[in-house]
């Protein structure tokens, strides 16, 4: 955490916000990136990255980065409290405060979500501390920061076949790329790590040919339970992988694809 002047803040996170006109006028039709109320935050999943600025009424400034925890029955969202000092805690985390904000949402195309809002209320419970937000009017929705979207899924897989057959789950998949989920003790993974993995049938547990698809880890989240890989499939698996994908049909019961 740091403090900066307006100008070093602005340059080093960049948060748009949206023009209250743009709010008073609901006869016109809405643009694509605008978004309002709790329906920007439908795709977020919790522990998802935010980028925040707080400002004081005397014009300080705190950047930092936290964690997006849910929304509140009574238009409230609820946040991690960064890692601060008590200085900065007490200069900065006060109700009425002005924040600006960046969280990213991962489903589909993925997306950057930018906001204004204030602090309402810090919920201080030592190092699992929240604070709350309103939930702002609106939004400003930046989509396709992948190139493909990913499908939500469930597949069981296996990683490290051919030696450590370490169990996995496989969340979300897209032609050039899936997140593989892992107990957190089983994988001391690192970005840039390449890595052989196998799919299995949702009923039978056998193995979809070809039986070894290869990635390359391009990004780690760790929670207190699983470690969560997102990969990129390396030139030789990705025919594979757009024929594992045309197989995929979308289930009912559990709102996800599977084979």
């Amino acid at each position: 955490m740091t403090e900066a002047t307006q100008s070093e803040t602005a340059e080093a996170i960049e948060l748009s916000s949206v023009e209250p006109e743009q709010k008073k006028q609901p006869s016109k039709p809405l643009p694509d990136n605008i978004k309002y109320g709790e329906d920007a935050f439908y795709d977020v999943k919790p522990l998802s990255e935010v980028a925040f600025l707080i400002t004081t009424p005397t014009g300080k400034n705190l950047k930092g980065k936290t964690k997006y925890i849910g929304l509140h029955s009574n238009n409230l969202m609820l946040l991690e409290v960064p890692k601060a000092s008590p200085k900065e805690m007490a200069v900065f985390f006060q109700r009425g405060y002005a924040i600006k904000a960046c969280v990213i949402s991962e489903s589909g195309e993925g997306a950057r979500i930018y906001f204004k809002s204030k602090l309402e209320y810090v919920i201080d419970a030592g190092g699992n501390s929240l604070f709350l937000i309103t939930l702002p009017a609106a939004t400003q929705v930046a989509a396709g920061l992948r190139e493909s979207a990913r499908l939500e899924l469930a597949l069981d897989g296996v990683l490290s076949p051919q030696s450590q057959n370490v169990q996995c789950q496989i969340r979300d998949i897209s032609s050039t790329g899936c997140l593989i989920v892992v107990e957190r003790h089983l994988t001391n993974h690192k970005v840039g790590d390449l890595i052989s993995l196998n799919i299995l049938e949702t009923e039978s547990d056998k193995v979809i040919e070809p039986q070894i698809l290869e990635a390359v880890v391009r990004n780690i989240k760790m929670t207190s339970r699983y470690g969560k890989l997102g990969v990129q499939f390396e030139k030789d698996s990705i025919d594979s992988v757009a024929s594992l994908i045309e197989r995929l049909h979308f289930c009912q019961m559990s709102q996800k694809f599977t084979i």
